[in-house]
């Protein structure tokens, strides 16, 4: 019996990674930064405005909501990419593992079509840890994950 293979979605505000495998033979297949997309590493990022006194002025009605912007935008490509790596059909199933705001972001846009075979979701910030490393922290994953 071959081994279930699970797509690992490792996401960041600034970073994501997919990796694919049994939990303890991982293999990354892509790596991405938000400065790979112009519309989130900041290009696009509102200009400062002139206040009543002439000084530059910056929006603070709304604090982070370009950066919650940025999340948005760049949690779209993260799934994106897993979408299209699942398409593939070399995977059984998907976990996913970002800090609590990404997971968020991740978990309001996932299509419906992925969101049946999210096996686990972790709200870890993984982005930095080696490859070799991971399955350390996939460990605690619950029933059938746990012992790929």
């Amino acid at each position: 019996m071959k081994p279930t293979q699970t797509l690992y979605l490792l996401a960041a505000d600034r970073d994501f990674r997919l990796l694919r495998g049994a939990r303890s033979e991982l293999a990354e297949i892509a790596h991405r930064k938000a400065d790979d997309y112009p519309d989130v590493h900041g290009r696009d990022a509102p200009p400062p405005s002139r206040g009543q006194s002439g000084g530059i002025s910056f929006n603070t009605t709304e604090p982070g909501a370009h950066e919650a912007e940025e999340r948005r935008r760049f949690a779209c490509y993260a799934l994106e990419a897993l979408e299209k790596e699942w398409a593939k059909g070399k995977a059984d199933r998907i976990v996913i593992a970002a800090g609590p705001r990404m997971l968020g972001e991740l978990r309001d846009q996932l299509p419906k079509a992925l969101a049946a075979h999210v096996a686990a979701e972790m709200p870890k910030d993984l982005i930095r840890v080696a490859v070799h490393d991971l399955p350390t922290h996939f460990a605690d994953l619950p029933g059938e994950l746990s012992g790929d």
